[in-house]
């Protein structure tokens, strides 16, 4: 498998409702996004990202020392992740796995 990254271009807003190539969610008509592009197996792909996804799902990446064909996305990631996430990123985490369970005391 081949990756190549072209980059990305920041929305200022939205003209349309879009779904996070991240987390899944939409993002909505007028808010922010960040659009990124690249060949995969030489398919051309681009997504939408909302920021802080974008942000986090590096911050994934860099963590891990996963790069290229071995990139995590968001919803790729394991449980160790979702830790991670809820720390240093709650509102990605929250999007991504909903609300935290509660532990039990018993």
């Amino acid at each position: 498998m081949t990756q190549a990254y072209f980059g990305e271009r920041s929305i200022r807003a939205l003209r349309k409702t879009r779904r996070c190539y991240g987390c899944g969610k939409f993002i909505n008509t007028g808010e922010q996004g960040l659009r990124v592009s690249g060949v995969y197996d030489g398919e051309f792909w681009s997504g939408v990202y909302h920021l802080d996804c974008r942000e986090a799902e590096e911050a994934l990446n860099k963590l891990n020392n996963t790069y290229g064909d071995e990139w995590i996305s968001l919803s790729d990631g394991e449980w160790e992740d979702e830790k991670f996430l809820r720390e240093k990123y709650p509102a990605v985490a929250l999007r991504v796995y909903g609300e935290p369970e509660e532990e039990d005391d018993e």
